[in-house]
């Protein structure tokens, strides 16, 4: 175990620690160890980025202490790091701050790390834990503000984000793109008679019954209220349907409960495939048009734009 020297309620738990001293030839220094240690926290300050705040640590920290690579991980962020190559000697820190997990961190080189490198870099680390604890803040609230929390899909504002840069990616790479809008049939009645609880259970069954059916590739979005849609690049409008079909077969299976009884749900789907030079304004708007077929003609249906 080792505690960093600091007065912050920090924690760095050190595995793979080695207590061999070695010979090292330390290259040619730009800057002394002081003075790294002491701009580095005002060069972390520079962003709230969390892949920027790691690199930037990378560049400052490699200036003082030879290594082959370093690796930061933070997996409830999906967060993955590394540079460089990986070698056979490792220090390994894992990353905690007044209870907030802060991630993993590895440097590894040839040589094995003596116990003045181990406290050097303990010393830097503790001017990492603040700025990382605010990266990770910063990332958390931007998923939030992207986030359905009663579905657990992406929100509206993630759907116009990933909207324009699919359609990019598409024009660019001459690639089809669909968009697949759904709307829960007679969804108003489903409230009227098992009032909002019952309603937001219906929600949740669609939001994992999409999930659970569509393909890796894809992305669902809660668009607002009981209309969800689901954004499928390097696919054309056939595969798009059979998509869609799959989809909506393993919602009309769907089982749900409330007050005590039991009913069935189905969904209306409308579809449309981007053409080239279009915008995301009216590839929505035609697969909206889709939609509002595929209910004025009885519902439980895919209709293609």
């Amino acid at each position: 175990m080792a505690t960093p020297r600091h007065k912050e309620q920090a924690t760095l738990s050190l595995v793979d620690k080695h207590n061999h001293a070695v010979a090292l030839d330390v290259p040619q220094q730009e800057e002394s160890i002081e003075s790294v240690l002491a701009h580095l926290p005002a060069v972390l300050q520079t962003t709230l980025e969390l892949d920027d705040v790691i690199n930037l640590f990378h560049r400052e920290i490699s200036k003082i202490l030879p290594y082959s690579s370093l690796h930061y991980q933070h997996k409830d962020t999906h967060c993955d790091i590394a540079t460089g190559s990986r070698s056979h000697h490792s220090c390994n820190y894992r990353l905690e701050m007044n209870n907030i997990w802060l991630g993993e961190l590895t440097l590894t080189r040839r040589n094995k790390f003596s116990d003045p490198d181990t406290q050097l870099l303990e010393d830097l680390l503790c001017k990492l834990i603040y700025p990382l604890r605010n990266c990770l803040l910063y990332r958390q609230s931007q998923t939030a503000a992207l986030h359905d929390k009663l579905t657990g899909l992406n929100n509206r504002g993630a759907f116009d984000d990933n909207l324009k840069r699919e359609i990019d990616i598409a024009q660019r790479q001459h690639s089809p793109l669909s968009l697949l809008v759904i709307d829960i049939d007679h969804f108003k009645t489903v409230n009227d008679i098992y009032g909002h609880r019952g309603g937001d259970t219906v929600l949740q069954l669609l939001a994992k019954s999409i999930m659970d059916t569509m393909r890796a590739s894809d992305v669902a979005f809660r668009y607002g209220g009981e209309e969800f849609t689901l954004l499928l690049n390097n696919t054309d409008a056939k595969s798009a349907h059979l998509v869609a079909e799959r989809i909506r077969l393993a919602v009309s299976q769907i089982t749900a409960t409330a007050d005590n009884k039991n009913f069935g749900i189905t969904i209306s789907l409308g579809l449309a495939q981007l053409n080239q030079g279009e915008q995301g304004s009216s590839l929505f708007e035609r697969a909206d048009q889709a939609l509002y077929q595929a209910k004025k003609t009885g519902r439980n249906k895919t209709v293609s734009a």
